[in-house]
């Protein structure tokens, strides 16, 4: 009989393999590293995709444009809208902000002027800035201010009539030093002011009103006659910024109330689409995101997800499989402690078998196993093997103690059988 081994195998079996292939871990590893990237981009330059501008208004960082005036109110706390559709549906309980616009004349541009009207017919207080500049891109770099030129006075003329305050724009020859009112003076070295209309001066000088007010059923509504004072070129200007923020202050003293800054009348309106939101840039990138994410839990509920796995044999071949089971069912069953009684009988009849001679009698095998083991010097191993045993076979668990006595046992056959240098 063969000995028990002194450490135990699992069974041999297939390597697992993974639900997915080596092309589709490549796949998969593309697809997240290219969610990862995209992610990236939105956080850290989601402010560098805006509408090109280097006109007048808020997405213009030119010289003319309003987008540091915007980041300042931002930088204050405020909450600044950029709306570019149905702005007059946005303004209430929000500060309107009407920043140069854009009105054409009568009869050719009645939609605009129907727009501004409705806005400043919404009941919240608004500021109205009138327009001065106009300016054109660079020809080697188109979203770059190349030069500017100051608009007919015409134009700001018309935004008034347009807005129902009546009066026209001035534009001083020299600057002016001497202003009153409760603001703080502005530094502007070419003037636009106003002359004339329905505006009680907040800001103004014996040429004109700079910051000119009108309240009609508690709506307030401010003007600034002169862009400049928080156009990019001007807003580091003196107390310029304190100025354009104390325009603010007097809509809103709380501060507490959102900006809602229009760039309908600059060109700039779209009609509101979730679907082509979602798909211009940068959000097509999250679009993207999300549509491999959904491809993913699409094929993760398919009934196959990836390379099907192979699937073990029933049993694996060999003898050791049997082996391994056979004193996995012993020592579960309790029975390793019979097992080993078992075993030191059969390591009997083996020395039995192979020493004793031909024709011998085979009764009273404990008497001659013995006397063999004296005659070798092996008597009080044998003894204390007997003992073990009979310690063990009655008894449940201990297969640590039981696995060194089978050990013993097997050393023991060894030298009955084979023999030791140490034999007589």
């Amino acid at each position: 009989m063969s000995a028990p081994r002194r450490h135990s195998r699992s069974p041999a079996s297939p390597s697992a393999e993974g639900p997915f292939g080596r092309r589709g871990a490549r796949w998969l590893a593309a697809i997240a590293a290219t969610s990862l990237v995209a992610s990236a981009v939105l956080a850290v330059f989601a402010d560098a995709f805006e509408v090109p501008s280097y006109g007048a208004d808020s997405f213009s960082r030119s010289a003319i444009g309003h987008h540091a005036f915007v980041r300042l109110l931002r930088d204050l706390g405020r909450t600044v809208i950029v709306s570019r559709s149905r702005t007059a549906e946005k303004a209430p309980g929000a500060v309107l902000l009407l920043l140069e616009p854009m009105i054409g004349p009568a009869g050719l541009d009645d939609r605009s002027r129907e727009r501004l009207g409705q806005m400043l017919e919404a009941g919240e207080p608004v500021l109205l800035v009138l327009p001065k500049r106009t300016g054109f891109p660079e020809r080697t770099r188109p979203r770059w201010l190349g030069g500017t030129a100051l608009l007919p006075e015409a134009l700001p003329d018309d935004v008034l009539r347009a807005a129902r305050l009546g009066g026209h724009v001035a534009r001083p020859a020299a600057s002016i030093g001497s202003w009153t009112g409760g603001l703080p003076a502005p530094e502007l070295a070419e003037p636009q002011l106003i002359r004339g209309g329905v505006l009680d001066p907040v800001l103004a000088t014996d040429e004109g009103i700079l910051v000119g007010e009108k309240i009609e059923d508690g709506a307030q509504l401010l003007v600034l006659a002169d862009p400049d004072v928080l156009a990019t070129h001007g807003l580091g200007r003196g107390a310029n910024a304190e100025l354009a923020v104390a325009l603010l202050d007097r809509l809103d003293p709380t501060g507490s109330a959102a900006v809602v800054l229009d760039e309908t009348l600059h060109g700039h309106e779209v009609q509101p689409s979730l679907a082509r939101e979602l798909l211009r840039w940068p959000l097509v990138l999250a679009t993207l995101q999300a549509a491999l994410a959904l491809a993913l839990v699409a094929w993760a509920a398919l009934v196959r997800f990836g390379r099907p796995q192979r699937m073990p044999p029933a049993l694996a071949p060999g003898k050791d499989f049997l082996v391994e089971n056979t004193a996995d069912l012993l020592r579960h069953g309790g029975h390793v402690g019979p097992a080993l009684a078992a075993y030191w009988r059969a390591a009997r009849e083996q020395i039995a078998h192979a020493l004793r001679p031909p024709g011998e009698r085979s009764g009273d095998l404990e008497r001659w196993l013995r006397g063999l083991a004296a005659a070798r010097g092996r008597a009080e191993r044998l003894a204390a093997l007997e003992g073990r045993v009979a310690a063990l076979s009655g008894r449940r668990g201990h297969e640590e103690e039981a696995l060194r006595a089978a050990l013993d046992v097997h050393a023991f056959r060894e030298e009955m059988t084979h023999g030791a240098g140490a034999d007589p």
